[in-house]
Parts: C-alpha cells; sequence; structure tokens
C-alpha cells in the first residue's frame, strides 16, 4: 500500500512540474549498447549488462535493475549505475526510469545523472533482448 502512495504521489508531482521540463535538443545525442549479459537472483527483478559507445561520455559500462510494478509483466521501473572513459577523464552516473512493453521491445524514459559533471540528461530507448541491443537518444535537461 506504501509502494502505491508513494507512486500516486511522484505520478502527480511529474505531471504538476511537466509542462517547466525543458531539454536542449542541439546537445542531443544517440547511445548504441550491447547487453552483455541478463540475469536474476529472484525471478521478479532483472539484471542486465550493457556497453557500448556513449555519445560524448565515450565507451560506457553499466548494470540496470528492472523491476515490475506489483504483477505486471508488462511495465514497471529500472535503475542503474554507468561508468565511462574519455581519454583520462572517468565519468560516473546513475539512471532511474519507468519501462513498458511494446510488442517484442522494452520502451524506456529515465533521468540518468552524470555525477562528475552535474548534468542531468532525459534518456528515451529501446530495448531488444532478442538482438541483444539497446539504443537511446539523450538530451541534457535546462535549468
Amino acid at each position: 500500500m506504501k509502494k502505491l502512495f508513494y507512486l500516486t504521489l511522484m505520478f502527480a508531482s511529474t505531471l504538476v512540474y511537466s509542462q517547466n521540463l525543458q531539454w536542449d535538443s542541439s546537445k542531443s545525442f544517440n547511445v548504441a549498447f550491447d547487453i552483455e549479459n541478463v540475469y536474476t537472483s529472484d525471478g521478479v527483478s532483472w539484471e542486465l549488462s550493457v556497453s557500448g559507445q556513449a555519445g560524448p561520455y565515450g565507451m560506457g559500462y553499466g548494470t540496470i535493475t528492472f523491476t515490475n510494478f506489483a504483477t505486471d509483466e508488462t511495465q514497471g521501473e529500472y535503475f542503474g549505475y554507468f561508468m565511462t572513459q574519455v581519454q583520462d577523464n572517468l565519468f560516473r552516473g546513475t539512471t532511474n526510469g519507468i519501462w513498458k512493453k511494446e510488442g517484442s521491445k522494452i520502451k524506456t524514459f529515465a533521468y540518468d545523472n552524470d555525477k562528475v559533471g552535474s548534468v542531468i540528461n532525459l534518456a528515451t530507448g529501446t530495448w531488444d533482448l532478442v538482438s541483444r541491443k539497446a539504443k537511446f537518444t539523450v538530451a541534457p535537461l535546462v535549468d
């Protein structure tokens, strides 16, 4: 019951401020990841290891955990951690978002937090577990 209350509160607060959300599409970039591994330890949450090119962040590596809302297997939330490197610079970040099954693919919407550069990015993407590919469009949020 608590989860339902918090999810409702989070959804309502998103609606209130969503009209103020702006991102800089001139600085948007594409990300392409290979899905390396998929595993579960409880049969409910699934973890994916990914790697690939992350636009200006260079080569990226991450671990993502997909969970379900209640018992619904067609949508849920996800979170994860990333590390990338461009020349001598390391970037660490987190991602938090929601997912929804659309046909044979999974559509995601997330906020990515670049811990080093203090940038929050909006990321929309598609996960194809059959071809083991994930593709995103990412754009920084504007203050």
